[in-house]
């Protein structure tokens, strides 16, 4: 027999042995898993089982994230600092719902690929009943934090992940979500688990502070130098002195009082002699006994955006704020309700689509309807501005930085936004050496101008854009990392206009705005709807103007009314039909050159247009690679 030690993988082997064998409590196992795995053995679980079938469909998933649309506003900015402390070790972070369901993910390129093998991504659901023991799912079952790492999953096809989770409470003390750290890791991470407890308090703190913006927030902590640290109580009380609401430290003090609770019963003394004090803050006792030093912070009666919960009233304006953007497209509708919640709580917004795909307008109707509206929306198209001048063109200059340069200096497009919104579009063409600039302008919320001088504070709403990947540029090396986290508060995606749901209606209002009398003849909106539109919105935009234009006076607009570019969209089909009986394979290279041809040589364009893949039309056509 070896009586050699075992290793820490060989124990946690050994563990899943002796579960696997029926022990209620192998030592060595983390809290939790034994009472975890006799949970979804008795739920009648599998070890073998791949749980692929417990994922959400996209429809499903847009429902469950429109109803936690407010724990994903004030938890993102959380994931973002989350994945930048844990970045490049291989791991994700996750956020998910009151019941598992995971909402949001930010995680290392290199760990994608292993993690979406066991569906590791938003819609999966990895509550104990449908994966198994899990961090995510104990934390859950159990209402703490949680660590699961390798052989204690219960899964055999997650046995490579090590897991860190901790429930997200609203102020009433109620579980709303999760936040996890996961990742391919050798060892039991334990520093994860407290970086997700942190989070989490920090979020929770976040909600509490925005719940109640009339209401009277007491800080406490038996030291003074930690006030305003995570482990600082905090209490939400009325002008009466009555109790609204705790955060997680605070009801470790008071945990059996509940809302409603007078003062009385928090603190000795009066909450009237703390509001009279000029002091910024005071010493008192609890009615525990514990002396603690206590800051008051009243209410500015100004409540912003910041401090306004949801209503579903809340949500109808909002959906008819945006309308002009849609014509009816339930996805298109609910991307801009999502997008004006996150971009009114002052997070930044990435804006994704095509070329044409409106992403100017979203901009524009987002600061218009925000809470800096009154302040200036200044553009940048981060293509257009020369290289050698962008630096100064966006931070300005000191008077003689440069030969050419005003004698009076300038200030610069950033600081412009002061007060308002800064739109950086197609952000994916900026300098790096820009990046690392713009991060540090971000971060510090301070702009210094080329040539030197003093910093100048400034405070923006930040709005991006791109038709590029950046995710896939972060992974080369071509866009920096840590300024992607900032910029990407919520992503959001703009659909091309050839998969909008109200791509009908949209022909129809764009016609009654350019000219009410003007008419479509049926030949011209079938073509119009059979177009795939590679330029989206503004192709869409130019082609119905130029239509109305050319038009007889008094009839409709006729097919012939529309440029050749539509004309040619016909063509594969029909000369597909006319060499069916022939040499088909020439006929197919005959379709696909004339869509190439029909899309002046954009091969991505031709193959949405003849729906196969753009590797096999250059494939077909005998160039090779895949572009």
């Amino acid at each position: 027999m070896d009586d050699r030690p075992l290793s820490g993988r060989d124990e946690l082997v050994d563990v899943r042995r002796q579960l696997l064998a029926g022990d209620l409590s192998p030592p060595g196992a983390a809290d939790g898993v034994a009472a975890s795995w006799q949970r979804v053995q008795r739920a009648g679980l599998s070890p073998g089982l791949c749980a692929a079938d417990a994922v959400l469909d996209a429809a499903a998933l847009r429902l469950v994230r429109a109803e936690n649309e407010r724990l994903i506003a004030f938890a993102l900015p959380e994931l973002e600092n989350l994945h930048q402390q844990i970045a490049g070790s291989g791991s994700a972070v996750l956020l998910a719902d009151a019941h598992g369901v995971i909402l949001e993910r930010q995680g290392d390129p290199g760990f994608r690929e292993r993690s979406q093998q066991v569906a590791l991504s938003p819609g999966a659901c990895w509550g104990e009943g449908a994966r198994g023991t899990n961090a995510i799912g104990v934390a859950l079952a159990e209402g703490r934090c949680a660590s699961v790492h390798g052989p204690e999953h219960f899964l055999e096809c997650n046995t490579f992940l090590t897991c860190a989770a901790t429930p997200i409470r609203d102020p009433a003390g109620g579980i709303i979500g999760l936040l996890d750290v996961s990742g391919d890791q050798p060892a039991r991470q334990l520093h994860a688990l407290g970086l997700v407890r942190m989070g989490a308090r920090m979020i929770e703190n976040r909600m509490l502070a925005a719940e109640f913006p009339e209401a009277i927030y007491l800080h406490f902590h038996a030291r003074p130098e930690l006030l305003g640290t995570l482990g600082e109580g905090i209490a939400a009380v009325d002008g009466d002195g009555r109790l609204l609401a705790l955060n997680a430290v605070a009801r470790s003090h008071f945990a059996d009082l509940a809302p409603g609770t007078g003062f009385e019963a928090l603190f000795e003394g009066s909450l009237e002699h703390l509001l009279r004090s000029d002091s910024i803050s005071q010493m008192i006792r609890t009615t525990s006994g514990i002396t603690v030093c206590v800051r008051v912070i009243k209410p500015t009666h100004h409540a912003t955006a910041h401090s306004v919960p949801l209503t579903d009233t809340d949500r109808a304006r909002d959906q008819d704020r945006f309308s002009e953007l849609h014509a009816g497209d339930p996805a298109v509708a609910e991307t801009l309700q999502r997008a004006h919640r996150v971009f009114a709580r002052g997070i930044p917004l990435l804006i994704e689509g095509e070329t044409g795909t409106g992403k100017e307008w979203v901009a524009r109707a987002l600061h218009q309807r925000g809470p800096r509206s009154d302040g200036p929306l200044v553009t940048v198209n981060c293509a257009a501005i020369p290289e050698g001048l962008a630096e100064a063109e966006l931070f300005g200059y000191v008077p003689g930085a440069f030969t050419g340069a005003s004698a009076s200096g300038a200030d610069g497009r950033v600081m412009e936004a002061n007060g308002g919104t800064l739109f950086l579009d197609e952000i994916g063409d900026m300098p790096l050496a820009l990046q690392t600039r713009l991060l540090r302008v971000i971060q510090e919320r301070s702009v210094l101008p080329v040539g030197g001088g003093a910093p100048r504070e400034v405070d923006f709403s930040l709005i991006s854009a791109t038709h590029c990947d950046l995710a896939a540029m972060v992974a080369e090396g071509r866009f920096r990392a840590d300024l992607y986290y900032r910029l990407c508060g919520l992503r959001i995606q703009l659909p091309p206009l050839r998969s909008r749901a109200d791509l009908a209606a949209l022909i129809d209002r764009f016609i009654a705005n350019e000219d009410s009398r003007a008419k479509l003849s049926a030949d011209a909106r079938e073509r119009l709807l059979d177009h795939h539109w590679p330029g989206n919105l503004r192709e869409l935009h130019n082609v119905l103007r130029t239509a109305i234009a050319l038009r007889e006076p008094g009839q409709p607009v006729s097919v012939g009314d529309l440029p050749e570019t539509l004309m040619a969209d016909a063509a594969p089909a029909s000369l597909a039909i006319a060499d069916a009986s022939g040499d088909l394979r020439a006929a197919e290279r005959r379709c696909m050159e004339a869509a190439v041809a029909a899309h002046d040589g954009n091969y991505s364009a031709a193959a949405r247009a003849l729906g196969i893949s753009r590797s096999t039309l250059y494939r077909r056509l005998g160039r090779g690679g895949d572009g």
